[in-house]
Parts: C-alpha cells; sequence; structure tokens
C-alpha cells in the first residue's frame, strides 16, 4: 500500500481557494513603540556563572609543578620530612574549625 502524491496538488487547490480576511476590530499599530523585553531569572544568571567558572577551571593545569618539583626533589634525595603533629593540628582545627 503506497501513498499517491498526485493528489497532493488537489489538497493544495484547496487550501489555495480559501481567504484570509484580517479580524475586525484588532488595531495593527497598537505594539508600534513598544520593545521586546527578556527577563533572565536568577538561576539562570547562577548556571551561567557556574559554566563560566568550570570553562575556566577547564584551562588550568591538573598539577602545579611549581608546588610539586621542590617536594619531588626532597623526596629524590630522602630529605622531605613530614611533621605529623603539625598535619595532626591542622586536620584538628579544620574538622573543629578552631585555630590551635
Amino acid at each position: 500500500m503506497g501513498i499517491n502524491i498526485n493528489k497532493v496538488g488537489g489538497v493544495n487547490s484547496v487550501y489555495s481557494n480559501q481567504k484570509v480576511e484580517p479580524k475586525k476590530g484588532v488595531q495593527g499599530a497598537a505594539n508600534v513603540g513598544k520593545k521586546d523585553e527578556v527577563q533572565i531569572s536568577k538561576e539562570a544568571m547562577d548556571f551561567q556563572t557556574v559554566l563560566k567558572a568550570v570553562k575556566a577551571a577547564q584551562g588550568l593545569p591538573d598539577v602545579r609543578e611549581e608546588v610539586i618539583a621542590p617536594i619531588k626533589e626532597k623526596l629524590d634525595k630522602d630529605q622531605y620530612e613530614v611533621d605529623s603533629s603539625s598535619i595532626a593540628e591542622k586536620l584538628l582545627s579544620r574538622k573543629l574549625n578552631i585555630r590551635l
């Protein structure tokens, strides 16, 4: 069962005979001088800010070589020392939101 494309012309001729008349009581000049306005929600603006931050972060390197290089050098020379009490103080101060 196929569609007969030749019948499309008959349908078009029905619509081409129809006349469109303007609706009575409608004034076309009522919108003259009005400007279009766009309102952007706070959520959309927040999303745009986050999107910009993500794009900026994607341009940053994963590793900051200027910080890692001195540590690697000390590790290679067995000179890197970890101050466990300093680490413990920092962990506790962050957890308790206090300064020791």
